[in-house]
C-alpha cells in the first residue's frame, strides 16, 4: 500500500525533497502549477503532455512493483541529468554528482483519453537505479491544491495554509459536559422564574396602593 498526503503539513513529515540540496519540493510546487489543473469533478486535468517526453518525462515500466498495476502507463519525470526544459529553480542545485541532489522524482499515472492524471506520486532513489518504496506517497488533489495556493517561497519554507485544521484544547477547567450544562439550564430557569414572581409582585403592591 502507499500512503496518500492530503496536506502540506504531512508531506513535510515524510521529508520528502529535504533537505537542500534536494530538488523535490521545487519539483512538486511546479508540477502543481504548471503540470496539472483541477477541475470541479476533482480530476486532476494534464497541462502537459508526458508522452510527448516534454520537461524530461519518460516511461517507467514499474518493474519492481513499487506502485499498484495499472492500467494505464506510467511516467516518471525530475531527472536533472535529462531535465527538458523544466525551470531553472528546480534544476540550479544539481551539482552533477552522485549525490542527493538528483534523487526526487514525480511518477504520474496518464489517461490519454481524458487527458488527466490518473494517480500523482512522489518517490525518490534508494540508490542509482531503485526508488525507496518506504519513501514513496500517492498525492491527493486536497494537497494539490493546498500548494496551488501557496507562493514556491511559502511552500519551501515549510508554510502551511488555511485548509489545515487548527484544533485547540479547552482546559479542564472550563469544559462544560453535557450533564453539567442540564444543571446550569435548569438553574437559571428557576432564577427567571424567581425574578419574574418578585416582579409580580411588586406591581400588584404598587397597583394597590396607587
Amino acid at each position: 500500500m502507499v500512503r496518500t498526503l492530503n496536506n502540506v503539513s504531512e508531506l513535510r513529515q515524510t521529508g520528502f525533497g529535504q533537505p537542500s540540496p534536494r530538488h523535490g519540493l521545487s519539483l512538486l510546487w511546479w508540477f502543481a502549477h504548471d503540470c496539472v489543473q483541477i477541475d470541479s469533478n476533482s480530476r486532476m486535468i494534464a497541462l502537459c503532455n508526458p508522452e510527448s517526453g516534454a520537461f524530461g518525462f519518460h516511461r517507467f515500466y514499474n518493474s519492481d512493483n513499487l506502485l499498484p498495476k495499472s492500467n494505464l502507463p506510467y511516467y516518471e519525470v525530475g531527472n536533472l541529468n535529462s531535465p527538458g526544459s523544466l525551470p531553472r529553480y528546480v534544476t540550479k542545485k544539481n551539482t552533477g554528482y552522485s549525490d542527493k541532489s538528483n534523487k526526487d522524482r514525480i511518477i504520474v499515472s496518464f489517461n490519454s483519453h481524458w487527458n488527466s492524471f490518473e494517480k500523482i506520486y512522489v518517490t525518490q532513489h534508494s540508490d542509482q537505479v531503485k526508488f525507496d518504496r518506504n519513501r514513496t506517497y500517492c498525492i491527493s488533489t486536497d494537497l494539490l491544491e493546498d500548494i496551488q495556493e501557496l507562493r514556491r517561497e511559502d511552500f519551501l519554507r515549510g508554510r502551511t495554509n488555511r485548509s489545515e485544521h487548527i484544533t485547540i484544547d479547552m482546559p479542564q477547567s472550563v469544559q462544560i459536559h453535557p450533564s453539567q450544562s442540564h444543571s446550569t439550564c435548569k438553574e437559571c430557569c428557576s432564577m427567571l422564574s424567581c425574578i419574574l414572581f418578585i416582579l409580580i409582585f411588586i406591581a400588584a403592591i404598587f397597583s394597590y396602593f396607587k
